[in-house]
């Protein structure tokens, strides 16, 4: 049987899920299993209603019906959509400032919420080629609220980013909201810097800036996530029933 005991991957999912609100139109992309647990949570556990779009080109599936699988982009993650929005519809609908909430990843991020999805290194003679921003660079500038889920440690939340995938800072410099979730924190980009606005469970402010490669702005006392309860949990396991998520090791 499923352990029930939230890890903190499992407070991710929550933490993602309680930024996305109602009337939405939300979007998520490849390889995104814990933004679509998230979305699955939002719906079913805090009872958001919002407007389900996805890289597999489904338009409002039955959520119940979604399952984890190892790639979020196969046809049959999100079963029964009413509809199908293509790709290149997705794009036209964020260049039209219709696409409200979209969740990256980040292989780095830094202080001002710059994003590398491209290499570690030199772009030249790169210590480690990654698979690419896909899309990022387009739609970091057109999506109105941007989720971005990471890994919290010193090698992910750099000073500086390695090569600029998504483009935080013109974001933040024109007052879009960014915000991260990691498995230790919820940090909020911002013109003054980037602001610790909760913790996971045990998590110190003072082991969220070691484990961060920038200073981090503590203008009150950070809130703690609280972990899912036990229907939060069986709704995510319904979601995930082989553990995928666990998968990408953020505990």
């Amino acid at each position: 049987m499923e352990s029930l005991k939230p890890r903190p991957t499992d407070v991710m999912v929550k933490c993602l899920a309680e930024l996305i609100r109602d009337g939405e139109v939300v979007y998520h992309g490849l390889t995104s299993q814990i933004p679509v647990l998230a979305m699955a949570y939002a719906w079913r556990r805090l009872g958001r209603r919002f407007t389900w779009l996805s890289v597999s080109e489904s338009n409002m599936p039955v959520v119940e019906r979604v399952r984890v699988e190892p790639s979020s982009g196969g046809p049959g993650t999100e079963p029964l959509s009413v509809g199908v929005v293509t790709t290149m519809d997705v794009f036209d609908l964020a260049a039209r400032g219709r696409v409200d909430v979209m969740f990256f990843g980040a292989a780095q991020i830094d202080a001002w919420g710059n994003t590398n999805l491209t290499v570690i290194g030199s772009y030249e003679k790169p210590k480690v080629k990654l698979p690419g921003g896909a899309a990022t660079a387009f739609l970091f500038p057109l999506v109105k609220r941007i989720l971005i889920w990471a890994r919290h440690d010193r090698r992910t939340l750099v000073e500086r980013v390695d090569f600029v995938t998504g483009q935080g800072r013109w974001r933040v410099e024109r007052g879009l909201e960014t915000l991260l979730c990691t498995n230790k924190a919820l940090i909020e980009f911002t013109r003054e810097g980037p602001v610790l606005r909760a913790l996971h469970p045990g998590v110190s402010v003072e082991e969220a800036q070691a484990e961060s490669g920038f200073k981090l702005l503590v203008p009150e006392e950070p809130r703690v996530i609280e972990p899912p309860d036990e229907l939060g949990m069986r709704i995510i396991w319904e979601h995930d029933p082989e553990g995928l998520r666990y998968l990408q090791k953020y505990g």
